[in-house]
């Protein structure tokens, strides 16, 4: 489903004026030289269970809008206003969310905003749960992600809680939504009618795996810098989050079918080479998978880990830790591309 959403248009000063007279205003000035070094126009507006909708103003030089000189920008979850949750039951339209997101301001406000075709996206955030059937397989799932990398990336680990991966195109993050909407999203039911233990009940076991498209990855899909919001659909934006996940999670897109399960791996491996380097390869395999691929690296050279590395890939054995793998081969088989979301 699609979750946040930032989008933007160019205002005259008419609207400009009427938001900023209703905003809060951080300025920062230099007395000294009785200048303005820089102001900052936002407002927030509230939902039905408290959620959040920013509205900012600005010079519209920004995004390079030359003719009534000023942006309008709009941040928010339409999911999380109308029903304070967004672990299902979502939106998978973008005019939609975006024409609703507009309503809301314009009524806010009292004004008239442009039509859509004149809104283009900044950011949009493609959210999926799945159901892991309980919290301990949620835990499991997360925290053999610890060893996990993505290339010249920021990457944060919390056990039993999530990861999260920064970049400049995308954000990744898979997380334990019970564990999350207890500390973020559960102050804001308080007197509310909403029911909150079921709703606790159902999201036992749910994982959520969420990728922020940043406008820097959007211009490099359609090599524009304004896109238009009637230019894109979920296909294209879902297709983003897959293949960002995919390589984190070491997937390859036309093979998914990949060896992961131990005794698999040592019989592939007997299949392909001799008794003894099949040995030496599964011996390395167990390694990485126990003690991450950094450690394993360190305690051999150079040449001999990349050597190991390329041979198991080419069949295909997975290196991700993706799955629980110990001496009794108990393990989560549990595949994001192939499994169902919660709708």
């Amino acid at each position: 489903m699609i979750d946040t959403v930032k989008i933007y248009s160019e205002i005259d000063i008419n609207i400009y004026t009427k938001i900023y007279n209703n905003s809060i205003i951080k300025s920062s000035h230099d007395n000294k030289n009785k200048t303005l070094l820089y102001e900052i126009v936002n407002d927030h507006l509230e939902g039905s269970y408290s959620s959040n909708l920013s509205v900012r103003i600005g010079s519209g030089v920004k995004y390079g809008f030359a003719n009534k000189g000023y942006f309008i920008e709009i941040e928010g979850s339409l999911h999380k206003i109308l029903k304070g949750y967004n672990s299902h039951n979502g939106y998978y339209n973008l005019q939609v969310i975006c024409n609703n997101l507009i309503q809301i301001v314009e009524n806010y406000y009292n004004i008239k905003l442009p039509t859509l075709e004149n809104w283009f996206l900044q950011r949009a955030d493609i959210a999926i749960c799945f159901d892991l059937s309980n919290q301990h397989n949620v835990c499991t799932y997360i925290n053999n992600l610890s060893n996990c990398r993505y290339p010249r990336r920021g990457f944060k680990f919390y056990k039993d809680e999530s990861i999260y991966v920064s970049g400049t195109t995308t954000t990744l993050k898979i997380y334990n939504k019970l564990i999350e909407f207890k500390t973020h999203d559960l102050k804001k039911f308080k007197d509310t009618d909403f029911n909150i233990f079921d709703y606790l009940n159902q999201i036992k076991g749910f994982i959520r795996f969420e990728c922020e498209i940043k406008k820097k990855m959007l211009k490099k899909i359609y090599n524009e810098n304004n896109i238009s919001v009637l230019k894109l659909n979920y296909e294209d934006l879902k297709k983003v989050w897959c293949d960002e996940f995919m390589k984190l999670l070491k997937f390859v897109s036309n093979d998914l079918e990949i060896i992961n399960n131990r005794n698999d791996v040592y019989d592939k491996l007997k299949e392909v080479y001799s008794p003894l380097k099949a040995r030496n390869l599964y011996n390395f395999y167990l390694n990485v998978i126990f003690d991450g691929v950094q450690n394993t690296k360190n305690k051999l050279s150079k040449s001999v880990f990349y050597r190991n590395i390329g041979n198991l890939r080419k069949l295909n054995i997975d290196l991700s830790q993706k799955i629980d793998i110990d001496t009794v081969d108990n393990r989560l088989d549990f595949n994001p591309f192939e499994w169902k979301e919660v709708v």
